[in-house]
């Protein structure tokens, strides 16, 4: 069997007296301690840190925007349109090129813009 033994009460108030110098050096102050937390620091922080943040999705947005603004502008407004291009040129060129019959049965014949604007203003001043 296992024997209790009592300790007497000498034995513990002996434990407990048992003081080091460097304790008693130790002024009593009020300095935080461990478990202090410093409210007013950390409530400035937090605000100062959400007004950043805020600030920070507001700059991001804008550049966003101008950014999407200059895409769809690239891409939809200023598009070079080649295969529309081509084809006006080549309409351009066949009007441009000179005389050419429309019909011969009715002798109508094609002639550049500039010229048939030359010969109608010639026919009309005339008269």
């Amino acid at each position: 069997m296992t024997e209790i033994t009592e300790e007497t009460p000498e034995q513990d108030a002996n434990d407990a007296v048992v003081e080091t110098p460097e304790a008693e050096a130790q002024p009593v102050s009020d300095a935080p301690m461990y478990d202090d937390m410093n409210t007013p620091m950390i409530a400035l922080v937090g605000f100062v840190s959400a007004v950043v943040t805020f600030i920070s999705i507001i700059g991001l947005q804008a550049a966003y925007l101008q950014f999407e603004k200059q895409q769809y502008e690239d891409k939809v407004v200023n598009v070079k349109l080649e295969v529309e291009d081509s084809i006006l040129s080549a309409q351009k060129a066949k009007l441009n090129d000179g005389y050419s019959w429309v019909n011969k049965e009715t002798k109508t014949i094609g002639m550049p813009i500039e010229q048939a604007m030359k010969v109608v203003a010639d026919k009309y001043e005339s008269n």
